[in-house]
């Protein structure tokens, strides 16, 4: 039989080197050092999280600007901030939105996928992963796995918006989005790693 050691990426388009590391390290990072150095400059918590979201916003944008090629996610994330601010400003301020506009889109993404499960037509996730050959079975594990993850971890972020101040909560989630990472990249790693042990037997 073919073996899925060659056939199966974790995830494509995830960093492989050090440079690229540093720059994922530097588009999570450089909000949270810029709401911490805006904050005391300005007169609200909605103000700062909006000048300091727009950074790897802005960074996107010049990114594809200069591949001369769209990221379909940096547009989603840049279309979940603006409409983040806009909820921010029509609700009067709130923070709210905006520390919560990573987390819509996650929970939506999520979502979607879940109830592709459910109603038995799953989301391609073999083909995105590059599994050969990968059956609706594998899609359905897969998009139950991805889906339930991105749910969970939109939940999560809900949960400590609500529960610490904005300063905690810009440093906490951060935290939380690069363990949360580890954790589901090692559950995938698992699941796929088993794909490879049932094929060779």
């Amino acid at each position: 039989m073919t073996s899925h050691a060659d056939s199966i990426e974790l995830m494509p388009g995830f960093p492989r080197n050090r440079a690229a590391l540093r720059r994922t390290a530097l588009i999570m990072l450089a909000p949270v050092v810029a709401y911490g150095l805006v904050r005391p400059l300005v007169g609200s918590d909605a103000l700062a999280l909006g000048i300091a979201g727009a950074i790897p916003v802005v960074y996107s944008i010049v990114l594809a600007a200069v591949r001369r090629r769209i990221d379909p996610l940096a547009l989603l994330t840049a279309i979940g901030f603006s409409l983040a601010c806009v909820a921010s400003a029509v609700a009067g301020g709130s923070s709210l939105p905006l520390k919560l506009n990573e987390a819509a889109i996650t929970f939506g993404i999520g979502l979607v996928m879940l109830i592709a499960v459910v109603i038995r037509r799953p989301l391609p996730a073999g083909r995105f992963l590059r599994v050969r050959c990968a059956t609706k079975a594998i899609d359905s594990a897969l998009g139950a796995m991805i889906g339930g993850f991105l749910v969970l971890h939109a939940l999560l972020h809900f949960v400590l918006a609500e529960s610490l101040t904005t300063g905690s909560y810009v440093v906490v989630s951060r935290v939380v989005d690069w363990g949360t990472i580890a954790v589901g990249l090692l559950g995938l790693s698992a699941y796929l790693r088993h794909l490879r042990a049932r094929d060779a037997a």
